[in-house]
């Protein structure tokens, strides 16, 4: 058995709210120990973490082969993490500081994740600022020198971007460096700053000055014995590596939790990973498999992997609040899969996330999965969203999911975007969100079978912004559709006229429930009853039906 160095432990005890969530017990801190260095990790070396200790700093297994990560025996979880606990605090009115050798990212007192102090305080009302270029935005004048200071500014509706103050000459405030995106301030620039002491006015806040950290608790009590911080640390390093193993880990306060890039073979299993900056999982390389994991809370994203991972299964695991943790940030999404090919995604229940539930790609299958409240702080956003920009089939099946209360104007349970095509979207519920679906430019693609009841906007939006023919020879079969009063069951709309919107799918054997008059809007004409809509449209066996005739929902899974 692979052994971990530790030293002593002193007996200051985590409480309160740690101790329930985490471990559901009291535990002893130890603030010294450490793992060994990487080359004392033996591949095929079994690590043993003890239950009576949290383990401080990265784990390093990057390049390792078949090694495992578990608990001791008779222990149901083992913690680690990369920061470290921070000790010596005094107190002046309600803040307490304590010296510190070096800038943390991340603080946490007790489970609490602690937000870096900012103004305005308030997560949804942000500053009015007039954009003025790539470079340059123009604010009201402020009582106090923002240079140095960050400014987080909502670029489009689905990017928030950060950059360091350099100038502010009478409200005129310049960024240090032109944003990697190819985006300016946009004329109406919505912004908060944080970073600056002057701005640690309220309980839950921390700010790093002059060697020195200063917190003020939510709770109000001494940080002594519960508070930890971290600069950019990744919690378990298992990049480059093969055949390893984690289960039964406890994972908090990493801006990683797993580095899995380029690994092979990859298993994390029964493992619980809480407030993460970046991402909680990095997957990459081949044969990634996530079972019964539990991710609570991210300042950016959840699951992410890289372009390269193939052959990845993420099963009956529960994400919740990515891209929820203090003030809203860029995020991705709680599973997301931008690039990367061969995945599937089933079983796994999804709540509160600032972005998107489940972003897949090519061959995937997402199957069975529970998405509750996402789209939360941006919009233009999808509980489950796929895209094609290449236009080449996806491939990729999406079916028996519940997907509910995803929020935003712009925002939809399915979002097929840009040139989607060889989706079969089959089985799904789609209840109580923005809107259902929207196939944005997209072709060839299936949807039959699924339940669309009670979006606030419509259920299905079909819309066509290519110069170019690019949305038809949709399927639309089989479906239910349940509206609120005013609601129309569809949109159809076209940036070439509506003289195109028959080629944009064939509509057969669906059942309707409720908006005769208000039927649907087309493009050029405008909204229609249902009647026009058969004749216009071709709908065929439709039927027509009331809404107490509907089966009754199933439970959530």
């Amino acid at each position: 058995m692979q052994k971990i160095i530790s030293s002593d432990c002193y007996s200051s005890v985590i409480a309160g709210a740690m101790a329930v969530s985490i471990l559901s017990f009291s535990f002893t801190l130890c603030a010294e120990s450490r793992f060994q260095t990487p080359t004392l990790i033996h591949d095929g070396a079994v690590i043993s973490l003890a239950c009576d200790r949290i383990y401080s700093g990265t784990l390093p297994l990057a390049g390792k082969r078949g090694v495992v990560v578990r608990p001791a025996p008779g222990c149901q979880t083992a913690m680690l993490t990369p920061a470290v606990p921070i000790t010596g605090w005094t107190k002046q009115g309600n803040i307490w500081s304590a010296a510190i050798n070096f800038e943390p990212r991340m603080v946490q007192v007790g489970a609490s994740f602690v937000v870096l102090a900012h103004e305005p305080n308030d997560t949804q009302t942000w500053y009015a600022g007039e954009g003025k270029g790539r470079d340059t935005v123009r604010v009201h004048e402020f009582n106090h020198d923002l240079r140095g200071a960050t400014i987080v500014w909502r670029a489009e509706d689905w990017l928030i971007l950060a950059q360091t103050i350099a100038d502010n000459d009478r409200g005129l405030l310049r960024i240090s460096q032109l944003p990697d995106e190819d985006f300016k301030f946009p004329t109406k620039t919505a912004f908060y700053l944080e970073g600056q002491p002057w701005m640690l006015n309220s309980p839950g806040e921390w700010i790093y000055h002059q060697g020195r950290l200063f917190v003020w608790p939510e709770d109000g009590l001494s940080p002594e014995g519960r508070t930890w911080a971290v600069s950019r640390s990744v919690g378990i390093d298992a990049h480059a590596s093969s055949g390893i193993r984690i289960e039964g880990i406890t994972i908090f306060l990493a801006t990683q939790g797993i580095d899995g890039s380029e690994a092979r073979d990859l298993a994390i299993v029964d493992t619980h990973i809480t407030n993460s900056e970046e991402d909680a999982i990095v997957i990459g390389g081949a044969g990634t498999r996530i079972s019964r994991i539990n991710v609570d809370g991210t300042v950016q994203n959840g699951l992410r992997a890289t372009d390269d991972a193939t052959d990845v299964r993420i099963e009956d695991s529960v994400i919740r609040d990515t891209g929820m943790l203090g003030m809203p940030k860029r995020s991705k999404g709680a599973i997301v899969f931008e690039q990367a090919r061969g995945h599937v995604i089933e079983r796994n229940t999804i709540q509160r996330a600032g972005y998107v539930g489940i972003r897949v790609f090519r061959d995937a299958i997402v199957d069975h999965n529970n998405i509750d409240q996402v789209c939360l702080r941006m919009t233009d956003c999808g509980g489950i969203y796929t895209a094609a920009r290449d236009r080449l089939p996806l491939r990729t099946r999406i079916e028996n999911n519940h997907i509910s209360n995803v929020q935003g104007r712009w925002s939809y349970a399915i979002y097929l975007d840009d040139f989607a095509n060889g989706v079969v979207v089959n089985k799904n519920q789609a209840i109580a969100n923005a809107s259902g679906m929207q196939l944005h430019d997209g072709f060839a693609n299936l949807i039959s079978g699924n339940l669309f009841k009670d979006s606030t906007y419509q259920h299905i939006l079909f819309n066509e912004t290519s110069l170019a023919s690019a949305l038809y020879g949709n399927q639309v079969s089989g479906n239910k559709f349940v509206s609120l009063s005013g609601v129309p069951v569809f949109r159809l709309w076209s940036g070439r006229g509506g003289e195109h919107l028959s080629r944009f799918a064939s509509f057969t054997h669906n059942r309707y429930a409720g908006n005769p008059d208000q039927f649907a809007q087309l493009e050029g004409t405008g909204i229609v009853s249902r009647d026009e809509w058969v004749r216009r449209m071709g709908d065929a066996n439709p039927e027509f039906i009331s809404t107490g005739s509907l089966p009754q929902l199933p439970g959530k899974r």
